[in-house]
């Protein structure tokens, strides 16, 4: 009994120490900074997945956008190269010419006073204006080119079917017979003077 009293103990006393050790553990573990947890992971949406994968809407909505965005980055770009754009280059003296108004000044040319034609800088379009003009101008080829295909088919078609005519009064006209079975040499005799003829 002494024997089994004393194992009792231990594993109780065991069993606090491993309670206490765990607990140390959790607090050290909350404590420290570089412990991030993860956060919990998205179910997988296969509806959404298979949109994106194999819809061609959706892939034509990705592909307008990006075009939408390279042709403002564009845009921009060429508004921030262009140095002309928005800025003042102050005249210089013109000695040779001086200007008819007095009040401004004999020699000089104040901006306010030059003719805002001669002035105006040349206004550059807009990128998504020359793609649309260029998309339009691509769509009125193709559309000029399947007319020339579907007349030249048309033509085609129209000489395949006298070709075809020709063809039949000739096969009706040889192949006429008397009732004994022997060939009408009339037709015969027709289709020989029409070659003579051409010739």
């Amino acid at each position: 009994m002494d024997k089994n009293q004393d194992s009792l103990v231990l594993k109780k006393k065991t069993g606090r120490n491993m309670e206490q050790k765990n607990n140390r553990q959790n607090d050290f573990d909350k404590n420290r900074a570089g412990v991030v947890e993860k956060p919990e992971k998205k179910p997988f949406d296969k509806k959404v997945y298979r949109l994106k994968k194999y819809s061609k809407k959706y892939k034509l909505e990705q592909w307008e956008e990006q075009r939408k965005k390279r042709l403002l980055r564009e845009y921009h770009k060429e508004i921030k190269n262009d140095s002309s754009a928005g800025t003042y280059k102050p005249k210089t003296f013109d000695e040779d010419a001086p200007d008819g108004n007095s009040d401004v000044g004999k020699y000089v040319r104040h901006p306010d006073f030059v003719d805002k034609q001669t002035t105006a800088p040349k206004s550059k379009r807009d990128p998504f204006q020359q793609a649309k003009e260029q998309f339009n101008k691509v769509k009125q080829e193709k559309l000029e080119k399947q007319k020339e295909i579907e007349r030249a088919k048309e033509e085609k078609k129209k000489k395949l079917e006298e070709y075809k005519k020709k063809k039949q009064e000739k096969f009706k006209k040889l192949s006429k017979k008397t009732k004994k079975g022997q060939p009408v040499m009339t037709g015969r005799l027709e289709l020989l003077l029409e070659k003579i003829q051409r010739s």
